[in-house]
């Protein structure tokens, strides 16, 4: 019998590491919205060293425009320091949160609001952990920031030893309109009913369609000349969004009719 409450009790004092190998609830980005809270309000006893955040994005250097999916990738470099379990929160806001996340590469979505790791996505590799979501602006105000709380763990499965920081990245929202091209593409027909042909410039592109819902339905290297399938598209509008590899950018609605 008491090698069963042993049992019990070490199961009940490793719960709490248990459960955040898995990603904390929402409010943990050290976001305004989050009071500044961060994984420190369970993690602590190490310090930031050689430990790095990175937050990366495919939003152009002309900036977000609104209704539109970008993709968000945070990175937690250990820089030689023993980590081998590491994890995130982020959040996008202004004044309040921005725009509608959706989960990706080893991220879960939390209270709506707020992303963060799994606990499949937690493990070190060659001294870093990943993470990728994606971002729909919705209507996103000009300064908007993706905020983050990372935690670099011992891996001694409990809360102690753990170091915490923070990293933000602030956002440009484009004062280019969707009906304001920087790129020149020829697109036909539109309405379109079994596929949009499209004529693009020299160089590398890629082109993206978006169902308004912010849902992406189509994506692909971009060649002079190709033609998206739309016939398996249900009736309505949608978004095609081309992009240079200089930055420039090309949007325009069409409507698809059966």
């Amino acid at each position: 019998m008491k090698k069963r409450y042993a049992i019990l009790a070490f199961a009940l004092a490793s719960l709490p590491a248990l459960t955040n190998s898995s990603g904390p609830s929402g409010g943990k980005s050290g976001s305004p919205a989050s009071g500044s809270q961060t994984c420190s309000s369970c993690h602590s006893g190490a310090s930031i060293s050689t430990q790095t955040v990175n937050i990366s994005s495919d939003i152009p250097s002309t900036g977000f425009v609104p209704n539109t999916n970008y993709l968000i990738t945070v990175t937690n470099a250990t820089g030689g320091a023993s980590n081998p379990k590491s994890g995130f929160q982020a959040s996008v806001e202004s004044a309040g949160h921005q725009g509608s996340l959706t989960a990706g590469t080893g991220s879960k979505v939390v209270n709506s609001s707020y992303v963060t790791h799994t606990s499949s996505g937690n493990t070190v590799s060659n001294g870093q952990a990943a993470w990728t979501f994606t971002w729909n602006s919705g209507n996103a105000p000009d300064g908007t920031t993706i905020y983050v709380a990372s935690m670099f763990a011992n891996g001694n499965n409990a809360t102690s030893g753990d170091a915490v920081t923070t990293q933000t990245l602030g956002l440009t929202r484009s004062t280019l309109g969707v009906d304001e091209p920087q790129l020149a593409v020829g697109l036909s027909p539109n309405p379109a009913r079994d596929f949009v042909r499209l004529e693009l410039p020299a160089g590398l592109t890629v082109v993206r369609a978006y169902a308004l819902t912010g849902a992406e339905v189509y994506r692909a290297t971009g060649v002079d000349g190709m033609q998206i399938p739309t016939a398996d598209w249900p009736t309505g509008t949608y978004l095609i969004d081309v992009r240079h590899a200089d930055g420039r950018q090309f949007r325009e609605r069409i409507q698809v009719v059966h």
